[in-house]
């Protein structure tokens, strides 16, 4: 299975594990590879947590839907990334959100046992893993507090403005992964509000839009918004 992962070294799941004690982990616990057409489900809301979902390719968008059709995306998941490692001692019997391949998607499936038990060789790599899984955690704690401060904003444009400052950590260009009306959830707003709160910043040369880049043109005026 470790052929087909690129750059094992840069996944921050196996940092500090040796090649051939991540081949004996996968082993010990029957991790799985699968793989996920664009649209497809990898989980739904509602069902049992058995897993912790590794991305090796692809883009997975980690959203909630409302029984009044509104979605709120989360946050997305990129190549190198884990997620629903939240309910892992959690306890919460059911998935909150869904998870849904962006892309064509590959992933490995690792079940929870193997972070519940250590085996009798008190395996190195058993311990690595699961401090980097602690760190993984905090760090995706630390996301979800700038998620609800960037909702703090009372207007649209003051969401935007924090949005595009967080996503421009170098240089003012950024490169959207989501669509439109995906950002639009993300921002708790409507496609159409975007659209035009956007065009409205563009008028007045606060920022420049062509396709999936957003050029920030006066950092300054942005920075004030907030």
């Amino acid at each position: 299975m470790i052929e087909h992962m690129k750059d094992c070294d840069n996944i921050h799941l196996f940092r500090n594990i040796k090649k051939d004690e991540i081949e004996k982990m996968f082993r010990c616990s029957k991790t799985v590879e699968r793989f996920f057409d664009e649209g497809n489900y990898i989980f739904r809301q509602g069902e049992i947590p058995k897993n912790l979902f590794l991305v090796l390719e692809g883009t997975v968008m980690i959203s909630k839907d409302f029984a009044s059709g509104k979605r709120d995306v989360l946050f997305m998941v990129g190549q190198g990334d884990v997620f629903g490692e939240m309910f892992l001692f959690a306890g919460t019997k059911t998935y909150w959100y869904d998870a849904i391949a962006q892309e064509k998607v590959q992933v490995l499936e690792i079940p929870w046992e193997f972070f519940y038990c250590f085996c009798s060789n008190a395996c190195e790599h058993h311990r690595m893993i699961t401090r980097n899984m602690l760190e993984i955690q905090s760090e995706k704690n630390f996301k979800m507090t700038r998620k609800l401060h960037l909702l703090s904003g009372t207007t649209l444009r003051e969401r935007i403005a924090l949005w595009l400052m967080e996503q421009a950590v170098e240089g003012d260009i950024v490169k959207l992964t989501m669509n439109r009306e995906e950002l639009a959830d993300y921002l708790g707003t409507t496609r159409p509000s975007l659209s035009r709160e956007l065009m409205k910043m563009q008028q007045e040369h606060l920022i420049e839009t062509e396709k999936n880049v957003i050029k920030i043109v006066d950092r300054n005026a942005l920075e004030t918004l907030y």
